[in-house]
């Protein structure tokens, strides 16, 4: 497993990257929309600034997100990338809205240049299915909520470049120009669809939804299979970006010493944070009598 430093490290590199990325697709679109006169581009183009300004709030929130716990933040700043997914979603809906504005704004307008912006649409959606691709492996690596929000600005990016891409070439062969602003208005759609479903996801986080059904598995099977341990109640458990803080009343013998207990606790604690990938785990040892009806388990 990857220290705590080559998870930062990956995690800005990738940050770092898709700033890079969205920035270089936004100069490449203005101009190609300037070309071509395409609203389709120019769209593209407000989608690409949108991109570039989540991705440079995905790269502060990275770096905030790693930052150890201290006195105001006892439970550690990891909540940051969740806060950056909501914001990020929201900027997403904000440039569907200007596509779709601008769409509009240029609805007919003729469209000039037409390969080149095929070009440079297709170009861009190759680009961008390899930047997605790295970036959304090393946010599932470090689970990070920032990552995996701009891993898919960047998937949306693919779709409504060769979306922009599809107006051009059906521009050119049926001679229509509404159809270039009408496609991009389908592209705000889709744009907008993805940034609603990231505010959701963050939101979810945020107000410590419960953690995923089969991580809750893995915490009873390594519960189950922890030696000394004849049961366990007032299991809870929920995700701030990449740790799970998980906190549970395990029964043992009431003979048992405390530092046999102990070493109980250590062992559960060191096989959750290896099966899981990043936990926080917080053991109530107690002697196994009858647990009181409200005190089962929660997870």
């Amino acid at each position: 497993m990857p220290s705590a430093t080559e998870t930062s490290a990956s995690k800005r590199g990738a940050a770092w990257l898709s700033v890079v990325a969205n920035a270089g697709a936004v100069v490449v679109k203005l101009a190609t929309a300037a070309i071509t006169g395409s609203s389709a581009i120019l769209s593209e183009a407000a989608h690409s600034a949108g991109d570039l300004s989540a991705s440079v709030i995905a790269l502060v929130s990275v770096r905030a997100a790693d930052r150890p716990a201290d006195s105001g933040h006892p439970f550690g700043h990891e909540k940051i990338e969740h806060v950056s997914g909501v914001v990020e979603g929201a900027l997403i809906v904000a440039a569907a809205s200007a596509v779709a504005v601008l769409a509009l704004t240029h609805l007919g307008e003729p469209v000039e240049h037409y390969r080149i912006g095929i070009a440079v649409m297709l170009g861009g959606a190759a680009v961008n299915v390899v930047v997605a691709r790295r970036v959304r492996r090393i946010a599932r690596e470090t689970h990070s909520a920032a990552l995996e929000a701009d891993a898919a600005h960047l998937s949306a990016d693919v779709v409504t470049s060769l979306g922009a891409a599809a107006a051009l070439v059906l521009v050119e062969l049926t001679a229509i120009a509404e159809l270039d602003g009408l496609i991009a208005c389908g592209i705000a759609l889709l744009v907008a669809r993805t940034g609603i479903r990231l505010v959701v996801q963050g939101t979810r986080v945020l107000v410590d939804v419960a953690i995923p059904d089969d991580e809750v598995a893995t915490i009873h099977a390594v519960l189950e299979g922890a030696d000394g341990v004849t049961g366990w109640h007032r299991l809870r458990a929920r995700r701030a970006g990449s740790i799970r803080h998980i906190d549970v009343h395990v029964l043992v013998d009431p003979g048992m010493s405390v530092a046999r207990a102990h070493q109980i606790t250590d062992t559960i604690e060191a096989e959750l944070e290896e099966r899981l990938g990043g936990a926080d785990v917080v053991i109530h040892i107690e002697p196994a009598t009858s647990v009181p009806e409200e005190d089962s388990s929660l997870l």
